[in-house]
C-alpha cells in the first residue's frame, strides 16, 4: 500500500499543475477537491496497511443511524453484562448463565468462566486487558487515520494553494489572464483543505474515538463485574 501511496500521491501533485482556465472565479474547483482528498487518502495509502485503509472508509457507516457497530456493540454488551450481574446476585444462576451462553459478545461469556472459575483479580485484569488490546488493534488505526486526516486536510490545501500560484506566475504574461480570479482560484485550495480537515474529518475522527473510548469503557466494567462477582463467590 505503501507503494500505491506514494504514487498516488505524485500523481496528485503533477494533476495541480495540470493546464486549467484561470479567469473565472467557481466555488467548485475540481483542481483543489483532487489535490485535497486525493492527497489525504494518499497520505493515508502511505502510512497504513490494506486493511486499516479500507477500514478508516468502512467507518464512515458508524455516522449512519443503525447501521453502526461500535455504539451498538456497546449498549449490548452494557445491557447484559448489568442484566447479568443482576440475576447472578439474585440468586437465578441458571437464567445468568442461559445469559450468557446465548449473548453473542464474547466479554460476557468470559466473564461467566471468570465467575464460574471464582478466578483471582489477576487472572481477570488480564482477560480483559487482552480483550481491550484486541479491540483497539481493530479500531485504532482506523481511529488514528481520521485524526491524521483532520491535521494533513489544511497542509494538502498549501499544496493546491501552492501549485495555482505556480501557475499564475507562470501565466502572467497573457493578455487574458485575469489575475484577481487566479489568485482567488489558487486559495480554494486552501479553503477546501480548512474545511476538510476542521469540519469532515476532525469531527468524524472525535466521534469515532468517543465511540471506542465508550466500548473500552464498558470491557473495563465487565472485567470489574467480573472480580466482584468472583470474589463474593469465594466468601
Amino acid at each position: 500500500m505503501q507503494i500505491i501511496g506514494l504514487g498516488l500521491l505524485l500523481a496528485v501533485v503533477f494533476y495541480g499543475f495540470s493546464p486549467r482556465a484561470m479567469t473565472q472565479v467557481s466555488a467548485f474547483d475540481l483542481h483543489a477537491f483532487v489535490v485535497v482528498i486525493g492527497g489525504s487518502a494518499a497520505a493515508i495509502l502511505t502510512s497504513s496497511s490494506a486493511r486499516a485503509s479500507l477500514w478508516t472508509l468502512l467507518c464512515l457507516r458508524e455516522l449512519v443511524p443503525g447501521a453502526g457497530v461500535l455504539a451498538k456493540t456497546t449498549r449490548g454488551l452494557e445491557s447484559e453484562r448489568a442484566r447479568f450481574a443482576e440475576l447472578w446476585r439474585d440468586g437465578k444462576r441458571t437464567q445468568a448463565v442461559e445469559l450468557a451462553e446465548r449473548s453473542a459478545h464474547e466479554p460476557l461469556r468470559v466473564m461467566l468462566r471468570l465467575v464460574l472459575a471464582r478466578a483471582p483479580r489477576q487472572r481477570a485484569e488480564t482477560l480483559f486487558m487482552e480483550l481491550r488490546h484486541d479491540t483497539l488493534g481493530r479500531w485504532q488505526p482506523p481511529v488514528a487515520n481520521w485524526e491524521l486526516l483532520a491535521r494533513l486536510g489544511p497542509s494538502f490545501g498549501m499544496v493546491g494553494t501552492v501549485t495555482g500560484m505556480i501557475q499564475l506566475f507562470q501565466n502572467m504574461g497573457e493578455d487574458n489572464l485575469n489575475i484577481g480570479a487566479a489568485m482567488s482560484l489558487a486559495l480554494v485550495a486552501t479553503l477546501y483543505g480548512i474545511a476538510f480537515g476542521a469540519g469532515v474529518a476532525g469531527p468524524i475522527g472525535h466521534y469515532l474515538r468517543t465511540l471506542l473510548d465508550e466500548q473500552l469503557g464498558a470491557l473495563t466494567r465487565c472485567g470489574q463485574t467480573a472480580i466482584e462477582l468472583s470474589q463474593a463467590e469465594g466468601r
